[in-house]
């Protein structure tokens, strides 16, 4: 979530939409302590629409970025849980204009692709 924790950055709504049923969205919003705005899709009906794909197993875990995310985790003493969502659910990052059209999207071909802040401040800056 950096777009989150840079969100001054970007003079826009922010909102995240996610698969997790809204049980463990409350639960994780609450661990997180985040101001933004979250809607549960456990249909993954907004996932569809904006053409978010399942990636393949070694797509999503055989990337070197995503191994090297996790041995970080581990030399910083986190310890890793086992998941009960789809992991290999992949997402993306969209921003929808002041008419409610679609004018930019980033579609992530894998767990750490994601764009950079400047990137969404600036398709943001264009939307606007």
């Amino acid at each position: 979530m950096e777009v989150a924790e840079h969100s001054a950055q970007i003079d826009a709504d922010i909102a995240v939409v996610t698969f997790s049923q809204p049980n463990l969205l409350r639960a994780f919003e609450k661990q997180m302590d985040l101001s933004l705005r979250l809607y549960a899709d456990p249909q993954r009906t907004v996932y569809r629409a904006f053409g978010f794909e399942r990636g393949s197993r070694a797509r999503v875990w055989l990337d070197p970025r995503v191994l090297r995310r996790y041995a970080q985790l581990l030399r910083r003493g986190r310890r890793l849980q086992r998941s009960d969502q789809d992991t290999l659910q992949l997402g993306g990052d969209v921003v929808i204009d002041r008419r409610g059209r679609l004018a930019w999207i980033h579609r992530s071909e894998g767990p750490e692709d994601r764009p950079t802040v400047d990137a969404v401040a600036t398709a943001v800056r264009q939307a606007a």
